[in-house]
């Protein structure tokens, strides 16, 4: 008989950067696990964003990590609410826990209501929730309704909400034969047309060139927005500072693909992508395309398309199955015949609010 799971809280910084080895070890043991639920994205993310709020759930068996929920408290000083949301959220496209393979759906719903009866919040929220996860049932198991209902009740505070959140976008990795006509035709025209000025070369990123090529990606991501009026993303000096100390990390993880594309030297376009690590037992890895950028001042050799074509070809050449373009609906995303994957959202509002929230919709 199995002994009874025992959970605990990290509740600082400290405690989260202590519980590294063990949630490598974790993640490296969950079938199910993203590169998004690793320590390698998550930590550099919470060492920016991070508060002294943390509420991190770690769960043991004999003294074993057997499961971990990362969350925290978000003030949201604007609507006077104190959330409880995922550690990466806004900035990660699939958030989940990470739980070992023996880790019991029962046991999973557990630690959410260990999370939720322990900390002080007005709303919890998890979303960005792949449909595979084992923490979106473990949640259902206690209480929630079902999927087509996307309403039930906890057994304790207030009500449950399921709703579909923003879906990824995917799409099979081939080669460029094998890709849809239109685009294949128009990844081999650029081509030619870019061999007619010169070298054309693409460049994947390692120790000795990573910032080199980071650098460039941040360079042109933002020219690229600034033609829209825009700023992007990458303009965020926490946003960069988290890149910058999560590539190496990824890197060495081997959970890395920062690719440039060159004409005779000069970079092009740059794609910034995260890439499954090979499991027993897991159908075909997938490489999720994170962000992507490319020259304005050669625009009319669509760079843009040439990298992802390359890219694609890349993968497929390394076993990789499945291309993630994951959130956005981007115009070029139809083009490339992407299908939609759902994730959801969980939000379930603590004790009191459910009433709080009916005399407001009253008023």
């Amino acid at each position: 008989m199995q002994s009874a799971v025992q959970y605990r809280f990290l509740k600082s910084s400290e405690d989260l950067e202590r519980f590294v080895p063990a949630w490598r070890s974790l993640w490296a043991r969950d079938p199910d696990a993203l590169p998004f639920q690793s320590p390698e994205w998550l930590l550099p993310w919470w060492r920016q964003f991070g508060n002294d709020e943390l509420c991190a759930v770690v769960m043991e068996r004999d003294g074993q990590a057997i499961g971990f929920l990362p969350f925290y408290v978000y003030e949201d000083a604007k609507a006077r609410k104190r959330q409880l949301l995922p550690i990466g959220v806004g900035t990660t496209d699939y958030l989940d826990g990470v739980f070992a393979p023996e880790c019991a759906t029962e046991e999973i719903g557990g630690a959410v209501e260990f999370l939720l009866d322990g900390v002080e919040h007005d709303e919890f929220c998890a979303t960005q929730v792949p449909g595979h996860s084992r923490m979106l049932e473990g949640m259902r198991k206690q209480g929630l309704g079902t999927r087509e209902e996307g309403l039930g009740v906890g057994a304790e505070g207030g009500p449950v909400f399921l709703s579909e959140a923003e879906g990824c976008s995917r799409m099979a990795a081939v080669r460029m034969g094998e890709l849809p006509q239109k685009i294949r035709r128009n990844a081999m025209y650029y081509r030619n047309r870019a061999l007619r000025e010169g070298k054309l070369e693409l460049v994947a990123a390692d120790e000795s060139n990573w910032e080199e090529i980071f650098e460039r990606l941040r360079r042109l991501h933002r020219e690229r927005w600034q033609t829209r009026g825009e700023e992007g993303v990458l303009v965020d000096e926490r946003v960069v500072d988290w890149h910058r100390d999560a590539i190496p990390l990824l890197l060495e993880a081997g959970l890395l693909r920062l690719i440039a594309l060159k004409l005779n030297g000069e970079v092009i376009a740059v794609l910034y992508s995260l890439i499954d690590r090979e499991r027993p037992g897991r159908n075909g890895r997938t490489q999720y395309f994170y962000i992507t950028a490319y020259s304005p001042d050669h625009a009319e050799l669509r760079p843009g398309t040439l990298l992802i074509a390359y890219a694609v070809e890349r993968a497929a050449g390394e076993g990789v199955a499945t291309i993630d373009m994951l959130r956005g609906d981007e115009g070029y995303k139809q083009i490339w015949h992407m299908e939609k994957t759902p994730t959801w959202c969980v939000t379930r509002l603590a004790s009191g609010q459910s009433a709080e929230r009916n005399e407001e919709s009253a008023a």
